[in-house]
């Protein structure tokens, strides 16, 4: 059963009172935060029911985040005095000390690495154990009291549970819930002593932490350009290489992840005026057609450029949010500046294709 309207605001002050009372001597409980706000999306659905979390999904995540801010902060007024950030109110956090490791090992990119079917596996087997040891039973605690109404704070185990109704507020609240997090991140990032000397009054510190990984998804445009034989995915119109971008069909705003599927080119106008905005229902029906016809020629390129690609994935992401533009009665980028209602039957090919995978 879903949670009421008054069960759903307390959650959000539940939230609220973590943030505010909780004890954070480093930033792994944001991380934790975001990784079950991120798994009830892609995992979750809105019936308000529990849902069971492995704690090596929270440690593909942990990796995801910390990946990128393993890598030297470069100050734009002085870059020579660059340094990894101090994610700890003591010594360097241990996930990002061995990912620094990993990364100047490895060349740099996430996407590459996942691809190294010994590598990577020990990497989350690594990080999943820091998980259950730090922040996955510390993560409810108020003062020296247990605040478990996330999950219940059993302090061992490599599966968690989200209480019923917990996993519906996190797909409801997604953008407030990360944005209260990132928030708390940023701060608390900014208020270590050994970090002033390189951030100093820095406003960019939102994207290095939680930025996309943008110069390497300029690798997919040959691909893309041919799955969409030259055309701007959204005005069919011809795109020249200057003009080209490659876009997030659901926004990085609205879920800010990278996963391949979810990419389309588009010209620079149209990538502008869509911005943050929902596509129509037509976009969207051309989104699903694609990834259904050309599915094993993208899985082939993913493959080849060491892209996360799971469809299922981009596919529940997708249905939640637009079922949260229905459910605001909100309108979705046709054209320029034209905004229009979703249709009734908006989810169609959606879903047929969603059930065609699921077979």
């Amino acid at each position: 059963m879903q949670p009421t309207p008054e069960q759903q605001i307390q959650f959000l002050k539940n939230m609220q009172r973590l943030l505010s009372e909780g004890r954070f001597t480093a930033t792994y409980k944001y991380a934790l935060l975001l990784a079950l706000a991120d798994i009830a999306v892609e995992h979750g659905n809105d019936s308000g029911e529990s849902l069971k979390i492995p704690t090596n999904l929270i440690a593909e995540k942990f990796i995801q985040y910390y990946w990128r801010q393993a890598a030297p902060y470069m100050p734009r007024h002085d870059p020579a005095a660059g340094k990894v950030l101090l994610q700890n109110t003591g010594s360097q956090a241990e996930i990002v000390r061995f990912l620094v490791k990993t990364r100047d090992s490895h060349g740099g990119t996430i996407s590459s690495f996942r691809h190294d079917g010994k590598k990577w596996p020990s990497l989350v087997k690594r990080t999943d154990r820091v998980i259950r040891v730090m922040p996955l039973w510390k993560l409810q605690k108020v003062g020296q009291s247990d605040f478990d109404f996330l999950y219940a704070n059993e302090g061992k185990g490599s599966v968690i549970e989200l209480r019923p109704g917990v996993a519906f507020c996190l797909r409801q609240f997604y953008g407030l819930v990360g944005d209260l997090v990132r928030g708390s991140w940023i701060r608390f990032v900014r208020s270590l002593n050994n970090n002033q000397d390189v951030l100093g009054s820095t406003v960019d510190l939102q994207e290095f932490l939680f930025g996309s990984e943008r110069s390497a998804l300029t690798a997919l445009t040959p691909m893309l350009i041919d799955l969409q034989h030259g055309n701007c995915f959204y005005c069919s119109k011809s795109l020249s290489r200057s003009q080209t971008h490659v876009d997030h069909f659901v926004p990085w705003s609205r879920y800010p992840v990278d996963l391949g599927h979810n990419f389309v080119l588009a010209h620079e106008k149209c990538n502008s005026a869509k911005a943050d905005h929902i596509a129509a229902a037509i976009h969207l029906d051309r989104w699903c057609e694609r990834n259904a016809q050309s599915a094993s020629q993208m899985d082939a390129a993913f493959d080849e450029q060491g892209f996360v690609h799971q469809l299922p994935t981009s596919l529940r992401i997708a249905e939640w949010a637009y079922r949260q533009v229905e459910l605001a009665k909100g309108l979705t980028w046709q054209k320029g500046r034209t905004m229009i209602e979703l249709p009734g039957s908006w989810n169609g090919r959606l879903e047929s294709l969603m059930l065609a995978l699921a077979q």
